[in-house]
């Protein structure tokens, strides 16, 4: 007899997905040391009365990325070990399960994402902002 093991499409398409994510995780991971790094190389400078306000809003987001991002990257290794584990019940009609987990994981990333883009962008301004102040008065940059 036999018997051919046919993967479901969906099971291939969370699958691709997942390994997505779990490559834009590891990007994130970079570029957030990249981040503090140049928070680090300007944070004297930055703590002055004209920037620590925006200093102080870019440090909480600092440490609540970076919670989202360790908690995104706890629950995607958990989808992929229920993604995993479920091969065999998507033909079963179990699918259901998979399907929310996916949803939940996508609206993580999606939420991930858009927090990460948001702290880069304010950063970025906070430090163009100091080195243009600087250059307006004669100083160096950095």
């Amino acid at each position: 007899m036999n018997t051919t093991n046919t993967v479901d499409p969906a099971y291939i398409q969370y699958h691709a997905v997942a390994r997505h994510w779990a490559s834009d995780i590891d990007f994130f991971k970079i570029e957030i040391i990249f981040l503090h790094h140049l928070l680090d190389d300007h944070f004297i400078l930055l703590s002055g009365p004209d920037y620590i306000d925006s200093l102080k809003v870019i440090g909480k987001k600092f440490l609540q990325i970076e919670k989202d991002k360790y908690q995104a990257d706890t629950e995607l290794l958990d989808y992929i070990k229920i993604l995993e584990g479920q091969t065999e019940n998507l033909v079963d009609g179990h699918g259901e399960l998979l399907a929310v987990k996916h949803k939940q994981m996508e609206h993580a990333m999606v939420h991930l994402n858009a927090t990460y883009r948001m702290l880069k962008k304010e950063l970025f301004a906070l430090v163009i902002l100091l080195i243009q102040d600087r250059k307006r008065q004669g100083l160096p940059a950095a």
